[in-house]
């Protein structure tokens, strides 16, 4: 029988750690913003809650930028390349989801709830290796160059 090293474990729970204090983290911007003056917070954190509570929190990086939900598999903060998804809460039960795997970004509108399209691509993200990276603050000015604004 295999068992697996202590150093292994060790790193996977820091990780698990990581991505929990992303969702935390997350779970408090949304929460900082009236519904009134931003009529998405609803809708965002009814998400991000149903996300959590099928564990994803443990699995993806939680994170934002302006007005953007983004989900990853990198460790720490900053985008480059890698695969993720953003989300972009539009009011009134809406949400616009980009998927970015490998440079081939696909956008599609549904209702703000965990399933259909935003489901199968999480699934796909959660293929994907988690990515040990650690980003200067410079190393931010390449992710927000390669956001689009629209």
């Amino acid at each position: 029988m295999y068992t697996i090293p202590k150093i292994i474990l060790k790193n996977k729970n820091r990780i698990e750690e990581d991505f929990i204090e992303s969702w935390n983290l997350i779970e408090k911007f949304y929460q900082e913003y009236p519904d009134d003056s931003r009529p998405f917070t609803n809708d965002a954190l009814r998400l991000i809650k149903e996300m959590r509570n099928c564990n994803l929190d443990k699995e993806l990086r939680a994170g934002q930028s302006l007005w953007f939900f983004l989900l990853s598999r990198n460790r720490w903060h900053g985008l480059d390349k890698e695969p993720h998804i953003r989300i972009t809460f539009l009011g009134k039960n809406k949400m616009n989801i980009k998927s970015n795997f490998h440079g081939e970004e696909i956008s599609k509108e549904s209702e703000v709830n965990y399933s259909g399209y935003l489901k199968k691509m999480i699934d796909k993200l959660l293929e994907q290796e988690i990515i040990l990276n650690e980003y200067e603050d410079d190393d931010l000015d390449a992710f927000f160059a390669s956001i689009d604004t629209d």
